[in-house]
């Protein structure tokens, strides 16, 4: 019946904020966007960033966290530090080694270490 996910979608209060973060940071590349969102392709899925509509996009920063694995998780905190993006961690727990960071509406974006 579900061919593949299409897309995941977040509400932000700054596009310009989030497409340095995502696109300008971070590297992603950017499938479309326009005034009202931005759409970038993450690791294999679309992420959306819409301004608040009142409708399906309410309070920025409300919703979701998003998981990105790496190969080297020492490797890309390094090269995301060169560009000024401040992490937590790296922690070690059960779950392996893992980083947060915080995009700009304060959302979590977790990167894990492929184990």
């Amino acid at each position: 019946m579900f061919e593949e996910a299409a897309f995941m979608a977040f509400t932000t209060a700054d596009l310009a904020q989030v497409k340095r973060f995502w696109v300008t940071l971070l590297g992603f590349p950017i499938v479309r966007e326009d005034e009202n969102y931005l759409m970038v392709h993450a690791c294999g899925f679309r992420l959306c960033f819409d301004l608040p509509d009142g409708e399906n996009h309410r309070a920025p920063g409300s919703d979701g966290v998003i998981g990105l694995q790496v190969k080297d998780l020492d490797a890309v905190l390094a090269a995301l530090g060169n560009r000024g993006v401040v992490a937590m961690g790296p922690y070690h727990d059960h779950h392996g080694k893992w980083a947060k960071l915080l995009d700009p509406d304060g959302r979590s974006v977790i990167l894990t270490e492929r184990r």
